[in-house]
């Protein structure tokens, strides 16, 4: 039997290729498409090959994730979950009953996934607070978008943070509380990832994998290092990039472009954070927050380090991508990219910009002009957007209504890649794409197919490699996914319930559940 070939057979192919072509198997070998067709034109490549039934389910593209914290979605999955709190009580019974992990710190407590907005106080707990149980060991929460950690007495002195340095909170006696926003939470973050070794790294990132493979997840674009993380994640992915099952796109998150480029990388940047989250009230807004209204938010770059940073990226040839959710973000760096296609004009380097989630009328025009890629998260409107949730909380009744135009992006021209932002929101396309055809705005909800090329093809485009990736078409990889229902004519309301039966990586299959 060939041991690099495989036929899929008696299955519903959605190809997504440019003929929308029909197809019900395909012959693989070596790790490409190689042929398919319909009825029985397989029998010829049956002898000595294994064989798969498909049972009539509907084969598609394997999904790519373009924006996945690889190895801080596996930390957290070892650390203590902070998401079900609806008060500083719970999360003290949290901490109570959590377990420790080691560290060149001895036991460390670490928790993740905090949302202030949930808790009935309607604030962080504070350093004494936490001091209840455990005053004398590493404790530190973070939320779930990573905008804001809280740490107890003891690791607000191991810290050591600069005094006047922002983000440090303070009560009305001036006292530092142990809540950290800011530049305070970047210096916190990565002293405090700092000290997690390899071992736990490799533990996570093989559960994060396994979970993604399930998903139907065959690339994902893995956004280590840099201010919010630390750059061991970066570089552990590079040196074991090989062995993953699936592919790990890296973006290494620093602005220090001859570093990366040393490394063999041809990009640069992800959640580089030119402005904050919605949550977090760090967002750059055009006006202030409806919820507080003394501020509209950050932005943690100057214009002129921006546009240092992705210049001297693209001078060297390298794609590059930077956080950006407010409106005021997202015209610093339309303005920086149009300065670079200024200067730049023949340059084939993509530019993208993450999240991208609320951009002013004149910046989707001049972003679609220029062709960037808006990377988005549409599984944040599954969690927090829409009437009653964190969003309109925030933004508001009008503003909630302008978060993440998918529809109008697309009108207008623009590729838009799908992501999670995991471990943000969960490692699971079919929710993103739920999220999608179930917008609050029905006005900003697009088709199924625009919604799985999202995942798809234009996740492909996104790292240039839609010619061998985000189609099933001879030549391209054969990556492949399984699933239990047609998801271009699926209701919209039940998108999210289909299932993902099999998984298919460069013609080896990783997960079966046919």
């Amino acid at each position: 039997m060939g041991q690099n070939e495989l036929v899929l057979y008696n299955g519903q192919l959605i190809t997504l290729d440019s003929k929308g072509s029909n197809a019900n198997w395909i012959y693989i070998k070596d790790g490409y498409i190689k042929d398919f067709g319909i009825d029985d034109g397989y029998e010829k490549y049956k002898e000595n090959v294994k064989m798969m039934d498909l049972k009539n389910k509907y084969a598609i593209p394997g999904f790519i994730d373009s924006h996945v914290h690889l190895v801080q979605t596996g930390l957290n999955k070892l650390a203590n979950n902070f998401s079900a709190c609806r008060s500083i009580k719970d999360v003290v019974s949290v901490i109570k009953d959590g377990n420790m992990e080691k560290s060149s710190m001895g036991p460390v407590i670490r928790g993740v996934a905090l949302e202030e907005i949930k808790l009935e106080e309607k604030r962080m707990p504070t350093r004494w607070e936490l001091d209840v149980v455990h005053p004398k060991k590493i404790l530190w929460i973070s939320t779930v978008d990573y905008q804001i950690t809280v740490v107890n007495t003891h690791t607000y002195k191991f810290l050591n943070l600069p005094y006047n340095i922002e983000g440090i909170e303070r009560d009305e006696r001036g006292i530092p509380t142990g809540v950290l926003t800011g530049r305070a939470n970047f210096i916190a973050r990565k002293k405090l990832l700092g000290i997690i070794s390899d071992e736990e790294r490799k533990e996570g990132v093989e559960i994060a994998l396994k979970e993604a493979i399930k998903k139907g997840v065959t690339t994902i674009n893995a956004m280590e290092g840099g201010f919010l993380f630390h750059d061991k994640d970066a570089l552990y992915v590079h040196e074991n990039i090989k062995k993953f099952p699936i592919d790990v796109e890296l973006f290494f998150q620093t602005t220090h472009v001859e570093k990366v480029k040393e490394l063999g990388l041809n990009r640069i940047g992800g959640s580089i954070f030119l402005d904050g989250s919605f949550q977090a009230r760090t967002a750059a807004m055009e006006l202030p927050y409806e919820d507080l209204n003394s501020t509209r938010g950050d932005l943690y770059f100057t214009y002129d380090e921006l546009e240092a940073f992705i210049l001297a990226g693209i001078k060297m040839n390298m794609d590059t991508t930077i956080h950006a959710v407010g409106e005021r973000a997202i015209s610093r760096i339309i303005k920086v990219y149009e300065e670079a296609k200024s200067q730049f004009p023949d340059s084939k380097s993509i530019m993208r910009v993450q999240h991208f989630e609320i951009p002013r009328e004149e910046d989707m025009d001049k972003g679609s002009k220029l062709g960037i890629i808006a990377s988005m998260t549409p599984a944040f409107e599954y969690f927090w957007g829409g009437e009653g949730k964190t969003y309109d909380k925030r933004l508001g009744k009008e503003r909630i209504m302008k978060t993440n135009p998918f529809k109008t992006l697309i009108e207008k021209g623009f590729v838009i890649a799908g992501g999670s932002e995991s471990d943000l929101t969960p490692i699971d396309p079919l929710l993103g794409i739920h999220a999608i055809l179930n917008h609050h705005n029905k006005e900003e909800r697009i088709s199924n197919k625009d919604a799985l090329h999202m995942f798809t093809l234009n996740g492909a485009k996104a790292i240039g490699k839609d010619n061998i990736k985000g189609k099933l078409e001879k030549g391209y990889m054969a990556d492949i996914c399984i699933l239990d229902e047609n998801p271009l004519e699926c209701d919209r309301k039940k998108i999210k319930d289909i299932s993902v039966l099999a998984t298919i990586k460069s013609g080896k299959i990783l997960f079966n559940n046919i």
